[in-house]
């Protein structure tokens, strides 16, 4: 079925300016708190919607993977997506300095610099790509999974990880001497039953909802990058809309905070979860954490060198963030962490 689907999305053609179809597409793991709230967009927006409106949901997979919703969607036959940083970095690489390591300190600073200083800037690289980007979300902070205990950054020296497509990931294996092998996530688990890896980084819920646990029962809470995935739209299609729809479309979704609330409640159930399994969980402690920080401090400038473009004016801005943090810190809400 997905497979038809797919191939139906790639055969039509670009909607009309008269096309009363509004076509969702995304890929969500199983118990994500985000299929819910698709759901719940495609109910408000047809009730915010001015004249005709049907709306079809594609939000398990139908489309295809993340990067093929996104290309359809840069192509008009998708109107409108959330996508990981990782996927959108396909079409814009400068995200992927968003997923450097240690660029954030924790989800206070990373929120605040996302939507106070990040959104404008990446707007406009979204536009090129016709792309409008709404708002941020959260996929979690991504974290080491192993097959054997790892107790500091040295033991990943020669091992053979996993790492998913975006440069920032691969960057942070390679800075600390790691056998990097590039994985879509679908192919993970068969590689750990094959021995063709020995773990991998990925954010906890997925660590979770994938099954990674019972191959690589090892997971070390780096907590070294985190993934804001992005809320987006067919820019051409958006840009058709009177101002009442497109007041519908940007609003009828549930709001930044609210999913990341959700999001980082997933990641804490699925903590409890682990724990009941025998998952290893290890806590970094204060000087350990600085030693894998310490060990990745070269991934910043080789992502500037990759990826080029907006990249160093990028990072430059979410310095100007971090600085307004420091001062900022005690007036700003607390965030559910795990």
């Amino acid at each position: 079925m997905k497979k038809v689907i797919g191939l139906v999305l790639a055969l039509i053609g670009p909607v009309k300016a008269d096309d009363t179809t509004l076509i969702v597409a995304s890929t969500q793991a199983p118990g994500s708190s985000m299929r819910p709230a698709f759901v719940a967009f495609g109910e408000n927006v047809k009730k915010a919607w001015v004249g005709p409106l049907d709306v079809k949901l594609l939000i398990d997979g139908e489309s295809g993977s993340e990067e093929t919703s996104l290309a359809a969607l840069r192509r008009e036959r998708v109107h409108f997506s959330s996508v990981t940083i990782a996927a959108a970095a396909t079409a814009v690489p400068e995200l992927a300095v968003l997923m450097a390591p240690y660029i954030f300190e924790d989800d206070v600073e990373a929120d605040y610099v996302l939507d106070n200083h990040l959104l404008e800037a990446f707007r406009p690289l979204f536009a090129a790509r016709n792309i409008h980007l709404i708002r941020w979300i959260d996929s979690g902070w991504a974290n080491v999974y192993a097959a054997k205990p790892v107790n500091g950054p040295e033991d990943l020296k020669g091992r053979r990880m996993r790492a998913a497509s975006i440069r920032s990931a691969q960057t942070f294996l390679t800075s600390l001497d790691a056998d990097v092998v590039p994985l879509t996530f679908a192919d993970t688990i068969p590689a750990l039953q094959t021995g063709l890896i020995e773990g991998g980084a990925t954010a906890t819920f997925m660590y979770l909802s994938g099954g990674l646990q019972t191959y690589a029962p090892h997971l070390i809470l780096t907590r070294h990058a985190i993934n804001p995935g992005a809320v987006v739209v067919s820019k051409s299609w958006f840009d058709r809309l009177g101002p009442e729809n497109q007041h519908a479309v940007e609003q009828s979704m549930a709001g930044a905070d609210e999913m990341r609330r959700a999001v980082r409640i997933d990641a804490c159930t699925a903590m409890a979860r682990l724990a009941k399994e025998g998952v290893a969980v290890r806590i970094p402690s204060v000087d350990e954490r600085a030693r894998w920080m310490k060990a990745t401090r070269s991934a910043d400038q080789a992502l500037i060198d990759d990826i080029g473009g907006e990249t160093a004016a990028i990072l430059a801005a979410v310095e100007r963030g971090k600085s307004e943090v420091k001062r900022r810190r005690a007036e700003l809400p607390a965030s559910v962490t795990a």
